[in-house]
């Protein structure tokens, strides 16, 4: 009915209109149009009440005509035409005759229907009165998260509901009959009716309707004059195609399953699907772009893609090379343009020789640009993503506060020299009582070693921090899997060069499934005090003091903070001694469960820009802005897509507190890739974060 070539044009020049009106008039008081059938009566058209937009619904009553096959609906965007046919109901095939459902129309358009009546000889009525309705979205819903699908196995005699690929419920129902068999395909639920009355059969009500395709739904066993129909047959195909379900289990699925869910009918059994990767990931982006950018971490063997996306800010194009070092010291480089204002992504597992392999990267760019690497993972099961801002210059040290090795904890240290010449370095492991542990390593040019901190002895199963010091320039990061209280996921970070008396985060969350913490480094040969201020969204500060004792780390759970326990929070830390100091997060967070880290920023500025960001109903993107301030900050955002243009959203913070921008909800950025770019009236601290779930 719907197929490009199938529809039939109506078309009612004013004129034409009027005729056909005064011909409806006429037969409205006994005589019908050239000697064919009435058309409906009582037509009407309206906007759904309770769906996401762009569906009209429309009925009508009986024609007075007897011997009625069919009635058409036709549409138009303009008041009297042309008419397009959109849908036709016949008597014979289609349960619910009297009315229909249009879907797929734009929100905010007024659309334009007649109705017409097709008898048994093919004769059509004069169109009814013209009708209009303007479609709006009534439900309205954050990116979607997760993402829920039907399965209806037909072999089975199942249907399947599932989030993020998972099953979370199943129930029996009934098909159609071989003779009224239901279809196969890919479908989704069109609209929904709580209460369904079903003309075709005299006295029929199917409760909890949900529509998939022309007229066929899913829906309650039928009722027939208030009385509940015998389903004792539930579990075999005896339907007239629709999908019948258990009448005292039809509301789940209906309350379950919003309007867009979609729905595949196979006629096989049904096989879940893989677990989805899903997780979150943090960053606390770059206060300026530059032209060099190195990555230690990177791997695309099994299970493991890897990204690094490239933003210039600029507003002149600019050429980059994107060099691979791999571990037999041999590397590729490939030369890539981006335009200004832009960003650009490369999926490294697509290089030759580069699908299965440690690999290390260097950007150089003419001029400043921005990049980060991102990476997503099934690591012996436990699946998630990491991302990490490249470092713009080698360094002889690197500092480490995080570190965990216990229960389901891998830990490795990744060492990346680029230089043309070996050189050494040796890995301090400080631990929780003081004393460390030192190993020294060779590493060949343009290569990486990667070590794995639980294989050290007497590293198997504790809280470790880690200094790296080399006797030529290195690039050095930290990775971590873990298995954390039924959450599996990573973390990567890179170090810091350097100790710090000040330090500040601005991400930070204890409420619903969240676990914060703040690991503090003290490499110093004396205690250290350090001071925590605890910032809510309100503009209170919450001060509290803790001991670092020497060579060695303290761990502070926020969430068992005073007052700390179900709230947004930024912190940030002075200590009287330069320390190192970390945030890790373990989270829940709408069937994203996993964990990210992050070192905090010692010096807060009015530039912030971020090569990565993304959303769409598998992925949701925040922005975290704090404000150490005495006064409101002025922040303008600008979002940097891939084709050049641009999206801002003004933002004002309160002193001593944070805002929490959800990207996804900017009009215009609930689906694609973008750059960030944050300006401040004063020094912030910006951080971005991402949580998702997406289908393998």
């Amino acid at each position: 009915m719907h197929a490009a070539g199938r529809h039939k044009a109506l078309r009612l020049p004013a004129a034409a209109l009027l005729i056909f009106l005064m011909l409806f008039s006429a037969s409205a008081v006994g005589a019908s149009a050239v000697g064919g059938p009435l058309p409906p009566s009582d037509p009407r058209a309206w906007d759904r009440p309770d769906d996401p937009g762009g569906t009209i619904d429309l009925g009508w009553s009986e024609s007075p005509s007897p011997g009625i096959a069919a009635y058409r609906v036709y549409r138009s965007e303009t008041p009297g035409g042309p008419y397009q046919l959109v849908g036709q109901r016949s008597t014979d095939v289609f349960i619910n005759y009297l009315g229909y459902v249009d879907t797929g129309l734009r929100d905010g358009v007024t659309y334009y229907y007649v109705i017409t009546s097709v008898d048994e000889r093919g004769r059509e009525s004069a169109p009814t009165p013209e009708l209009s309705a303007t479609p709006e979205a009534q439900v309205f819903t954050a990116a979607v998260t997760p993402r829920k699908s039907i399965v209806i196995s037909l072999a089975e005699q199942k249907m399947y509901c599932l989030e993020n690929g998972r099953p979370v419920y199943d129930f029996r129902v009934s098909t159609g009959k071989s003779s009224t068999p239901t279809p196969t395909g890919d479908f989704k639920i069109l609209y929904k009716d709580r209460e369904h009355p079903v003309p075709k059969y005299p006295g029929c009500v199917c409760y909890y309707w949900m529509g998939f395709y022309e007229d066929y739904a899913i829906h309650a066993w039928p009722t027939y004059y208030g009385v509940q129909a015998d389903y004792s047959s539930l579990g075999h195909p005896v339907s007239n195609g629709c999908v019948r379900l258990d009448p005292t289990q039809a509301h789940i699925p209906y309350e379950w399953a919003p309007v867009g869910t979609p729905v595949s009918i196979i006629p096989g059994p049904f096989q879940a699907p893989p677990a989805p990767i899903q997780g979150g990931h943090v960053s606390m982006g770059t206060a300026a772009p530059h032209t060099d950018w190195y990555f230690a971490e990177g791997y695309t063997g099994g299970g493991f893609n890897e990204y690094i996306l490239v933003f210039n800010p600029g507003d002149a194009a600019t050429a980059f090379d994107f060099r691979m070092m791999l571990p037999d010291g041999s590397s590729q480089t490939h030369t890539f343009t981006i335009g200004p204002h832009t960003r650009l992504t490369l999926n490294v597992d697509d290089f030759p020789g580069m699908s299965d392999t440690d690999v290390s990267v260097h950007v150089r760019a003419e001029r400043p640009v921005v990049a980060e690497r991102a990476m997503y993972f099934d690591y012996h099961g436990k699946t998630g993503g990491h991302v990490s801002l490249g470092v713009n210059e080698p360094s002889r040290e690197w500092f480490f506060a995080e570190g965990y090795t216990g229960g389901g904890f891998d830990e490795y240290i990744l060492v990346l020299n680029p230089g043309d010449a070996a050189t050494a370095f040796d890995v301090d492991m400080a631990l929780p009582d003081g004393s460390s542990q030192t190993h020294t390593f060779n590493i060949g040019p343009h290569t990486r070693l990667t070590l794995r901190v639980d294989d050290f002895p007497g590293m198997s199963d504790t809280d470790v921090s880690v200094h790296v010091r080399a006797r030529g320039p290195v690039v050095v990061e930290r990775a971590m899997y873990f298995g954390y209280n039924g959450i599996d996921g990573g973390t990567v970070t890179s170090g810091t060069n350097e100790p710090a008396t000040e330090w500040f985060f601005a991400e930070g969350y204890t409420g619903g499934g969240f676990d914060e913490y703040i690991l503090v480094f003290n490499p110093n040969r004396e205690d250290a005090t350090v001071t925590l201020d605890f910032m809510k969204p309100d503009g209170s500060v919450s001060s509290h003091g803790f001991l670092a004792s020497a060579r060695s780390r303290i761990t502070i759970i926020v969430d068992a903070v005073p007052e700390m326990g179900d709230t947004d929070v930024s912190v940030r830390l002075d200590s009287d001694l330069p320390v190192v100091a970390e945030r890790a997060m373990y989270f829940g967070y709408a069937e994203c469960p996993g964990g990210h880290a992050q070192v905090g920023c010692t010096d807060p500025g009015i530039l912030h820009l971020f090569a990565e960001g993304y959303t769409s109903q598998f992925f949701d993107a925040y922005l975290l802005v704090m404000n150490p301030n005495e006064n409101e900050l002025p922040v303008v955002v600008t979002f940097c897509r891939p084709d050049g243009t641009t999206v801002g959203q003004p933002m004002m913070i309160g002193p001593h507190s944070r805002a929490t921008l959800k990207v996804n909800l900017v009009p215009g950025l609930s689906n694609g890739e973008f750059s960030i770019r944050v300006d401040t009236g004063g020094p912030a601290v910006v951080e971005r974060a991402m949580y998702f779930s997406y289908p393998r």
